[in-house]
């Protein structure tokens, strides 16, 4: 069982008085929006229909693996290959509200070994809607998401634009 150490509060030990250090350093929000032109259901759906969020999500069709069971407690895993090397992507939901709101706590062992909050807002805007992303993530890691994000946007996009003229 875990215990407090006496003299550092940010530490813990455990009954073989190993020290396993905590990492609490400030997160940062890094906060993206993106209009599309189709209803909030539809980019809803796009987040949480295993095959369509293969074709943009994460791994960005080359997605060898998507599970997705979008409900509070659920849990989604994507795999794939990006930039040539496989990752994988794990999180568990936190709130669900279709079609407005799924805030979820993501890990990419590649990249980092603590779960980030992603937080993505719906609001319909006439025909369309507007879609506001905020990621809650280390300092360092600031640009990078912002970049990464920025990109699977543009692919959600993409996708959404797709299916439109299939649909029509």
């Amino acid at each position: 069982m875990l215990q407090p150490a006496g003299s550092t509060p940010k530490s813990w030990v455990d009954s073989t008085r190993e020290t396993i250090a905590m990492d609490i350093k400030q997160l940062i929000d890094v906060r993206l929006t993106r209009q599309f032109s189709v209803p909030p259901q539809r980019v809803f759906d796009s987040w949480t229909d295993s095959k369509t969020a293969g074709k943009w999500l994460f791994a960005a069709g080359q997605s060898s693996c998507v599970e997705i069971d979008a409900r509070v407690g659920g849990w989604f895993y994507a795999a794939g290959r990006r930039k040539g090397q496989k990752v994988e992507y794990v999180g568990e939901y936190l709130d669900v509200v279709r079609p407005h709101r799924l805030v979820f706590a993501l890990l990419a062992e590649k990249y980092s070994l603590n779960f980030e909050r992603v937080a993505v807002e719906l609001n319909a805007h006439g025909v369309g809607c507007e879609l506001s992303l905020t990621h809650a993530t280390k300092p360092e890691f600031m640009r990078q998401a912002r970049r990464d994000w920025a990109n699977v946007l543009a692919r959600l996009a993409a996708v959404l634009a797709q299916t439109g003229r299939n649909a029509a």
